[in-house]
């Protein structure tokens, strides 16, 4: 009889130990939540779009989905991924298309900022035409929006005059011709250069005008960057 009574004790035990794990193991396996994938997954089977962004809490998920009809957040229970709220937070506009100007409504635009020298029409990451105007003596570079013609940007710089061939000094041999042909004599041989300071630098040559026993001699002033006849000087 007492050996009856253990067995019934231990057999109490053992099956209280029994249904105390169980009970603990349900539990867990209740409280186990979607991982996030799973539900971002489920997000999308219901609402198919783009998820732009999410946040999880202990017990909800909140994610915001891009449709077609605008941005929708979405609270969901993460342990069985059933959806709590849902709630448009923005609508989508939808922009007007807008058409890019012509080169000739830029140009027109751009008329009063100079002479136009060049217009081309730039497609990298932002669209933009570059315009080149002169303006006095300053070159201008343009940046200007397609869509309004406005100036998004400019940049200056002097406007460099290229070497003239006048501003090279005449050679000796010209000069000399110059002069002879100009009074219509023979000119010496040599001809002197002077380039007095703040001074237009000139040649002085001597031409002598064959007429028998009237013989003539000049010294004749060449300009030496034009090859003007400045003076002449009759000898006695």
């Amino acid at each position: 009889m007492k050996k009856s009574k253990v067995l019934w004790i231990t057999g109490g035990i053992i099956l209280l130990v029994l249904l105390v794990f169980g009970v603990l193991s349900l539990s867990s396996f209740s409280t186990k939540t979607l991982t996030e994938e799973e539900l971002k997954a489920t997000a999308l089977t219901k609402y198919p779009g783009e998820i732009i962004h999410t946040a999880k809490t202990d017990n909800e998920y909140e994610i915001e989905i891009q449709m077609e009809s605008g941005v929708y957040a979405i609270r969901m229970d993460t342990n069985n991924g059933n959806i709590l709220s849902l709630k448009q937070v923005m609508t989508e506009e939808l922009s007007p298309s807008v058409d890019v100007l012509t080169e000739a409504q830029i140009k027109k635009e751009i008329a009063t900022q100079g002479e136009l020298q060049s217009i081309h029409f730039a497609n990298a990451d932002t669209s933009y035409y570059e315009a080149v105007v002169h303006k006095e003596n300053v070159e201008i570079t343009l940046k200007v929006d397609p869509y309004d013609g406005s100036i998004i940007d400019s940049t200056q710089a002097p406007i460099e005059t290229p070497i003239s061939p006048k501003s090279v000094l005449l050679s000796e041999e010209e000069a000399l011709i110059i002069a002879a042909e100009h009074l219509k004599g023979v000119a010496d041989d040599d001809a002197e250069l002077h380039q007095p300071s703040g001074q237009t630098p000139y040649y002085l040559v001597e031409v002598e005008i064959e007429n028998g026993e009237d013989d003539r001699e000049a010294v004749v002033q060449v300009d030496a960057y034009t090859g003007t006849v400045k003076s002449i000087n009759w000898e006695n």
